[in-house]
């Protein structure tokens, strides 16, 4: 039997379709492995950027290499197993909050121009 992941999730988060988004690198390293070695961001993933690469990671309060700030959600689930790969984030719209990964209280405030519902 295949052992199968579904990693092609999408911006399922999006509330309207009035929104912006950019581009950035996510750096592999930054991404914890799971149980099968596999590195996957999900979409809706809250993302900081490294102060000194300019690459993006998941967003972390206790980092301090930049990723303590959050800057945007991740649009598309990505896998960077074996290297960095460029994604889209959104920086600016309506998302259904419980969709959210890595969301707190100091993110939101960070997104000023996401609204959270």
């Amino acid at each position: 039997m295949l052992n199968q992941k579904d990693y092609a999730g999408s911006v399922a988060f999006l509330v309207s379709d009035h929104y912006v988004m950019l581009g950035c690198v996510i750096d592999s390293s930054t991404v914890t492995a799971d149980s099968d070695g596999d590195k996957i961001l999900k979409a809706g993933t809250i993302l900081g950027k490294i102060t000194a690469s300019g690459k993006f990671g998941p967003y972390d309060s206790t980092a301090t290499d930049g990723r303590q700030t959050a800057v945007g959600i991740l649009a598309h689930d990505v896998d960077v197993t074996k290297e960095d790969a460029m994604v889209n984030y959104l920086i600016h719209g309506v998302v259904q909050e419980s969709k959210l990964t890595g969301i707190d209280a100091t993110a939101k405030t960070q997104l000023s121009h996401i609204i959270f519902i």
